[in-house]
C-alpha cells in the first residue's frame, strides 16, 4: 500500500534529533505530567502501543528523550506479553505504559499513559506481585502536523474496500447544497444551505450553528438551487449564493452565523488553491460556464454549455476543480481552472472528461496519493442510487459502488472530518418521510477507524 510504504520510510528516516514536533510536544507534556523520578527511584521501562505500526519506534524514541530529560533511566520494553513483569524481573522501578494515536474527527495526536510502580514491596512479601503505591493515569495532546499524521495513520486492512460508506446525520429539509472547511471555529465543519437556512454541523453531524433566511425575497426559478463555500472570503468563511438571490458572506460569531458582507459573484466552491466564482443562468438553478478565479473578474474559461455544479479539491493538485455539465460530463481542471495535467509530460487544450457522473459529486483525495478521487452518485435518474468512487482518469473502472442508497444524492463536498490527515466526502441523499422532505449525509472515508 502506497500510504504504508511511505510512513515505514518516513519512520526509518527520522533521526531522534529529527522527530516530528507533533511527537516532541506530546512526549515533553506527557513526561511533565509524569514528573520527575520520585523517591530517588530512577529506573523506567518504557512500553508503547500503537495502532499504526510505522508510529511505534519514532514516538518511543521521543518519549525516551523526554522521560531521560525528567531524570529517568529508560529501557523499551518490546514485545512483553507481560510487560509489568518483565519490569520487576528486570530490577526497573516503574513501568509507564503508553498508547498513542490520532484523536477522531481531529488533527490531534494524543497519548494516554498508566505510570505503574514496579519495585517489590516489602511490607506484602506474601503477595510479591502487589504494587507499592497505587498506579496513575496521565495524558496529552499536540496538533498532528504532516509528519506526524502520515506515522499515525492506519493502513487499510487487506481485502477492505477502497472507502466506507456510513450514514453521519440527518438534516430535516433539502439539503441544496455542501461545502467543508474551517468555517471560524478553529476546526473542520459541515456547512449546508437549504432553501430557507445555512446550518453548520460538527465533523460528527451534531449542530453547531443555523441562519434562517426568507426565501420570498429571492427571484423566482424553476428549481430551488444554491452554491455554499467554506474558505477565506474577508468578512467571513462562509459563502453562500441561493438561485434567483444576491450571494453573501456569512461569519460566525459567538457560536451564531450572521450576515457579514455581500459578493459580486455566486461561490461556487472553495479549497487550498482558492475559490471558484460563477453565476445562474437567469430564471434556472443551473449555473453558467463562465468560472473566474475572483469575483468580478473576466472568466479564463466561457462556453456555452450550462452546469449542474463546481468541486474544489480540499488540497488542490493537478485535478484542483472540477465542473459538471447538465450532459454529466465532468470536466477535471487544474488550479488556474485550465485543463487538468493528469501526467506531467502531458499538456492539452481539452480538459480531461469522465463521461457520466451523477448531480450529487465531489472531489477528495480519499488515499493521499496527491490526486483528488471523484465521490459522485450514480448518473442514472432511476433509483435506487449508489456512491460511486472514481479515479481521476477516463475510462477507468470505479474505485468503489456502494449498495444501493435511499433517496437522491443531489449535493457532495469533500474535506477531511475523521482527522487522519486524508480527506473525506459527504454526499446528501435527499429523502421522504412522514415528517416530509429530509436529508442524510453519509460519510465517504478511507479512515479504517470509519470501516464496518
Amino acid at each position: 500500500m502506497r500510504l504504508a510504504t511511505a510512513a515505514v520510510a518516513l519512520a526509518l528516516a527520522l533521526p531522534a534529533a529529527a522527530e516530528p514536533p507533533a511527537l516532541g510536544a506530546a512526549a515533553d507534556a506527557l513526561a511533565a505530567e509524569i514528573g520527575p523520578p520520585a523517591e530517588g527511584r530512577r529506573a523506567l521501562a518504557l512500553a508503547v502501543e500503537t495502532r499504526a505500526p510505522s508510529l511505534a519506534r519514532p514516538l518511543e524514541a521521543a518519549l525516551e528523550r523526554a522521560l531521560a530529560g525528567a531524570g529517568y533511566t529508560v529501557t523499551p520494553v518490546r514485545g512483553a506479553a507481560d510487560a509489568e513483569g518483565a519490569a520487576r524481573e528486570a530490577g526497573q522501578d516503574w513501568l509507564v505504559r503508553v498508547q498513542g494515536g490520532l484523536v477522531p474527527g481531529r488533527r490531534e495526536l494524543a497519548l494516554v499513559g498508566e505510570v505503574i510502580p514496579t519495585w517489590p514491596s516489602f511490607f506484602l512479601q506474601r503477595r510479591p506481585g502487589a504494587r507499592a503505591i497505587p498506579p496513575r493515569l496521565v495524558s496529552s495532546r499536540a496538533p498532528a502536523d504532516a509528519e506526524a499524521l502520515v506515522l499515525a495513520r492506519e493502513g487499510r486492512p487487506s481485502g477492505a474496500p477502497f472507502a466506507a460508506v456510513r450514514p453521519l446525520a440527518r438534516v430535516e429539509g433539502r439539503v441544496l447544497a455542501l461545502a467543508i472547511g474551517d468555517a471560524g471555529g478553529g476546526s473542520a465543519a459541515i456547512a449546508a444551505a437549504l432553501p430557507g437556512a445555512v446550518v453548520l454541523l460538527s465533523p460528527a453531524g451534531a449542530p453547531l450553528a443555523r441562519l434562517d433566511v426568507d426565501p420570498s425575497a429571492r427571484g423566482a426559478v424553476r428549481d430551488p438551487a444554491a452554491t455554499i463555500a467554506v474558505g477565506d472570503f474577508g468578512a467571513g468563511r462562509v459563502a453562500v449564493a441561493w438561485a434567483g438571490g444576491a450571494p453573501e458572506v456569512l461569519a460566525l460569531r459567538d457560536g451564531a452565523l450572521e450576515r457579514a458582507g455581500a459578493l459580486a459573484a455566486a461561490p461556487l466552491c472553495a479549497g487550498e488553491k482558492g475559490a471558484v466564482f460563477g453565476a445562474y443562468a437567469p430564471g434556472t438553478g443551473v449555473l453558467v460556464d463562465a468560472l473566474s478565479r475572483a469575483p468580478g473578474t473576466v472568466p479564463p474559461r466561457r462556453s456555452a454549455r450550462l452546469l449542474y455544479g463546481v468541486a474544489a479539491a480540499p488540497r488542490g493538485g493537478p485535478v484542483s476543480f472540477a465542473a459538471l455539465g447538465t450532459d454529466l460530463r465532468l470536466e477535471l481542471l487544474g488550479p488556474e481552472l485550465q485543463p487538468a495535467e493528469l501526467a506531467p509530460s502531458t499538456s492539452s487544450s481539452t480538459a480531461p472528461v469522465l463521461p457520466s457522473v451523477g448531480t450529487g459529486f465531489a472531489l477528495a483525495d480519499l488515499d493521499g496519493d496527491g490526486v483528488a478521487e471523484i465521490v459522485a452518485s450514480a448518473p442514472t435518474p432511476a433509483p435506487p442510487d449508489r456512491v460511486r468512487v472514481l479515479a481521476a482518469r477516463p475510462g477507468a473502472a470505479p474505485l468503489l459502488e456502494s449498495g444501493p442508497v435511499e433517496g437522491a444524492l443531489l449535493a457532495g463536498a469533500g474535506g477531511d472530518l475523521t482527522g487522519d490527515g486524508l480527506d473525506d466526502a459527504v454526499l446528501a441523499a435527499i429523502v421522504r418521510g412522514p415528517g416530509g422532505v429530509a436529508t442524510e449525509l453519509l460519510l465517504v472515508t478511507s479512515d479504517p477507524r470509519e470501516a464496518p
